[in-house]
């Protein structure tokens, strides 16, 4: 491994264990599961991939807030199959947070199981999914980044196989025929912050040429209300998660989707 690659490995690794230790979700997830409003009731029948499962009354259900590998692609088996031995059989309860439904008519849910274990969770600890909010569905994010980066610093399931990986700036380079990169993580210093119509800029290189991220317009009062405004983010060292398109700009909708870091 080059040694400046190295170092540049070594300090983020050493920043991701300062910024677990100061995630908001340090905490309960118990109590946060129920702020949720609890929904359908049912028992599992199928469990159709890693991250989406059917119920006996035929709903079928996508875990929220977290996604497993695509099926065919690398790691998409052991995600299944870790979901099937958690949930297969087992009554299960929906919790929302956030949008009930997706295009396809599938519920979107947290699930408890009877004896109160959060499946959300358990999976990202296990290292076989990762977490994935959306504008619209964010609940459990403190909770759900808290227990991947446990699973992230332990290389623990698909982290530790190689098939979930998180980018240097550098790495994300222009995109292939296809054009988008699709979902990525990445952790890097923020070294300009730009104000546009189209939202703020975060750029990552000085010549403006490299990876970004574009946080929406809509999205900018959502970064103040949370006490984080784009402006005070250069300089710092952030990670980012999201769909990285050909332009080599990650969008951004939400602020879950960022992460602050300490140095250390």
């Amino acid at each position: 491994m080059d040694d400046r690659r190295g170092g540049v490995r070594a300090g983020l690794a050493q920043a991701a264990l300062l910024g677990l230790l100061s995630l908001t979700a340090c905490g309960d997830a118990a109590s946060d599961l129920s702020r949720l409003s609890s929904g359908e009731h049912g028992r599992v029948t199928a469990v159709r991939s890693g991250d989406v499962v059917a119920l006996d009354s035929g709903l079928t259900v996508r875990l929220a807030g977290v996604e497993a590998p695509y099926e065919g692609a690398p790691g998409a088996a052991a995600a299944r199959t870790d979901l099937a031995k958690r949930v297969s059989g087992r009554k299960v309860e929906l919790l929302y947070g956030g949008a009930r439904r997706d295009g396809r008519g599938r519920a979107l849910a947290q699930l408890r199981l009877e004896d109160g274990t959060w499946v959300q969770g358990a999976l990202l600890r296990d290292g076989v999914v990762e977490v994935r909010t959306y504008a619209d569905n964010r609940a459990m994010a403190a909770a759900m980044l808290e227990d991947e980066a446990r699973a992230r610093i332990a290389r623990r399931g698909l982290w530790g196989a190689g098939v979930f990986t998180v980018r240097l700036p550098r790495e994300i380079g222009q995109g292939g025929r296809d054009g988008a990169q699709g979902f990525q993580i990445v952790e890097g210093r923020v070294i300009d912050v730009t104000r546009t119509a189209r939202g703020t800029y975060l750029d990552f290189t000085s010549d403006h040429q490299g990876f970004a991220a574009l946080v929406a317009a809509p999205a900018e009062p959502d970064f103040e209300a949370a006490g984080d405004p784009l402006p005070a983010l250069k300089g710092q060292l952030i990670r980012l998660r999201g769909p990285v398109g050909w332009n080599q700009v990650m969008r951004i909708d939400h602020p879950e989707q960022v992460e602050r870091l300490k140095a250390g």
